[in-house]
């Protein structure tokens, strides 16, 4: 199958592939006359696609270091073969990094803000959500649907009934939850939205020391809200992401994403109004975080993961 599809991408034969993943996407690096690419196939609708082709596009033409898909050989962007959607993305410069710094944090939320940015001046929609989205109300896994967020409340909720011993605690968490998430959604619809690549972390990124030189991967990408993608990126930097290097401390990195992404798009007033209740929701119910503190509760050891969850949202 490789074959046949790099066959419409190029004209010279393959000198070798590898398979790096074979079960929801199909993704092969390929390397042909000694320039090394990634073949990328997947079940999509072709709108998407094609809307999502344009969107790496305008945002690489206004200078984002986004990787953009190769022509096929007859001019399309992409080939259809055996129900899946291919696109070839070239090998973009620079290295992965295995640690990131405070400098790192900074250029991914300056990108972020550059991203957000263009999606709202050229009014740029992919037409599905992203996976950090809320109300989506999860009657599916798909995007848009998916709200990760009250998935990770419910299962600590089911956690701390099965348990029985903080009957108290359940009560309140649940109380200052649903109140802070009741004051997200009233305005949800009113917050700015737009196109974003769903998923600016450093594992999806090329660096050229501590300057982003390449942003790869789009599987995920979607219309989200800015402010929400934003603090829930900066939560994720500053304490989940494993592997910093550097003295700063958790608030540290989290204060110095936001303040590097207003440097390119400023907050609205509105967005300023519910950061707080974006972080009071999503820091404690990360998902791993969450599950982590499940763990503790079955094991009899869940009282500080409970005052702090509790602590968490009344902050």
């Amino acid at each position: 199958m490789i074959s046949e599809v790099m066959g419409k991408f190029a004209e010279e034969p393959l000198t070798s592939h590898e398979i790096l993943r074979d079960n929801e996407r199909l993704v092969a690096e390929v390397v042909v006359n000694g320039a090394t690419f990634y073949l990328k196939g997947e079940k999509i609708e072709k709108p998407f696609l094609e809307r999502l082709i344009a969107y790496i596009r305008e945002a690489s033409m206004s200078g984002l270091p986004y990787i953009g898909p190769e022509k096929t050989l007859d001019g399309t962007d992409y080939v259809e073969h055996e129900g899946l959607l291919f696109i070839l993305e070239r090998k973009g410069k620079g290295a992965e990094v295995e640690g990131i710094n405070l400098r790192h944090i900074e250029e991914i939320a300056c990108l972020m803000g550059m991203e957000h940015a263009l999606s709202l001046s050229r009014e740029l929609r992919l037409g599905r959500g992203t996976s950090w989205g809320m109300f989506g109300g999860n009657a599916t896994e798909e995007l848009g649907d998916y709200d990760e967020n009250e998935l990770c409340f419910l299962d600590l909720m089911q956690a701390l009934k099965e348990d029985g011993s903080f009957p108290e605690e359940l009560e309140l968490i649940c109380r200052l939850y649903e109140s802070r998430r009741a004051a997200l959604e009233q305005v949800w619809g009113d917050l700015p939205i737009g196109a974003t690549q769903g998923d600016l972390a450093p594992y999806n990124m090329l660096f050229d020391g501590n300057r982003i030189s390449a942003v790869y991967d789009y599987d995920i990408a979607g219309d989200e809200r800015f402010v929400n993608g934003c603090v829930a990126s900066a939560i994720y930097l500053a304490w989940h992401y494993d592997g910093f290097k550097g003295e700063e401390s958790e608030e540290e990195r989290y204060e110095a994403f936001l303040e590097a992404y207003t440097r390119e798009r400023p907050f609205t007033e509105l967005e300023l109004q519910v950061i707080p209740d974006l972080f009071a929701v999503i820091r404690p119910f990360r998902y791993d975080r969450v599950e982590k503190g499940i763990e503790q509760i079955k094991q009899g050891k869940g009282m500080q993961f409970i005052e702090e969850t509790i602590s968490l949202l009344q902050s």
